[in-house]
């Protein structure tokens, strides 16, 4: 088994499921371009327990995996961490997701039978695999490590194996094995809590996204007392989110918005955040973020598939 980490650059997704109307692919060289699709559409789509990964190396679209540790009579090394980047619409090129304990081919491999890898008539094939298990697409809030550019960084290949900078390997290990983000600003203390009950739990829920946010890399402002329908704005270089926070002290998933809040969130359907923090007085609360998607049918949904149910509530002002 091998321990080497090689990084694979394609095109700009929120999924790899597949195109849709929602999830297009951005920045993935000419073939993209011309074509308006890229055989790394299903990078991340599971198959009978595994994933299949393509990208284009450069040459003679073959692998260098003897750079990984494998003889050059070798087709094939398992055992190793496959790094997913991609360029954002506009901006830098960020780490996206990640196979672990993965198996890297030297040459193209055929589409699995039976999988839907086909676009167009066009049959993708894959130069990585990996067991879902091992496998990691990190949501578009979490995509905050990008890769440097310059001397001792990745070209213009899209595959890079990264021998030339022991100390980037070093902070992508850590990132992706020990979760500890180089971008991370310290945690914020919370401050004397009150004795009610509601009061601490909404200190507890707020702490509780700020910490997983600044964890991140992001930029904390509370607007809580601005009236502007969210309680937080979030904010990197690339990105500003609207963070609406509602703490609970049980673990049943159900609260109110204001109608500032559900104007807001009805408004800023891309940048507004819903996170419900639910066991907010344990020592192990538990966050939830809800985001709108249109590739889940216009629900606000998690990364892995809760969807919010809104009910509408009339109220009424009575008087003699």
């Amino acid at each position: 088994m091998s321990n080497q980490i090689v990084f694979f650059r394609v095109g700009w997704m929120d999924f790899y499921q597949g195109l849709s109307k929602t999830d297009a692919i951005i920045n993935g060289g000419k073939f993209v371009r011309v074509k308006g699709y890229g055989h790394e559409i299903f990078n991340f789509e599971d198959f009978r327990g595994n994933v299949y990964g393509y990208v284009q190396p450069s040459g003679h679209g073959t692998i260098k995996i003897e750079k990984l540790g494998a003889s050059k009579a070798d087709e094939c090394i398992s055992g190793i961490t496959v790094v997913w980047i991609a360029t954002k619409p506009k901006g830098r090129s960020y780490i996206v997701g990640w196979y672990r304990n993965a198996t890297v081919y030297r040459r193209e491999q055929k589409a699995p039978k039976e999988s839907r890898r086909s676009y167009h008539g066009d049959s993708m094939g894959f130069y990585a695999s990996a067991n879902s298990a091992d496998v990691r697409l990190l949501a578009k809030d979490e995509r905050v490590i990008y890769i440097p550019k310059g001397k001792a960084h990745m070209g213009r290949s899209n595959v890079w194996y990264a021998d030339n900078n022991p100390d980037f390997i070093k902070t992508v290990r850590n990132y992706i094995f020990e979760n500890k983000n180089p971008f991370a600003k310290s945690s914020t203390k919370c401050s004397k809590i009150s004795a009610e009950q509601r009061q601490l739990v909404e200190k507890n829920a707020i702490k509780e996204v700020m910490d997983y946010y600044e964890n991140l890399g992001y930029e904390i402002i509370s607007v809580e007392k601005d009236n502007v329908g969210w309680d937080l704005n979030a904010k990197n270089e690339m990105t500003e989110l609207k963070l609406e926070v509602k703490g609970l002290s049980g673990n049943l998933i159900a609260a109110e918005l204001t109608p500032n809040e559900y104007k807001n969130l009805q408004k800023n359907l891309d940048s507004y955040r819903l996170c419900i923090v639910t066991n907010a007085l344990t020592e192990t609360p538990n966050l939830k973020i809800f985001s709108y998607s249109e590739e889940k049918g216009g629900k606000w949904t998690t990364e892995n598939g809760i969807i919010l149910k809104f009910e509408d509530l009339v109220g009424a002002r009575v008087c003699v």
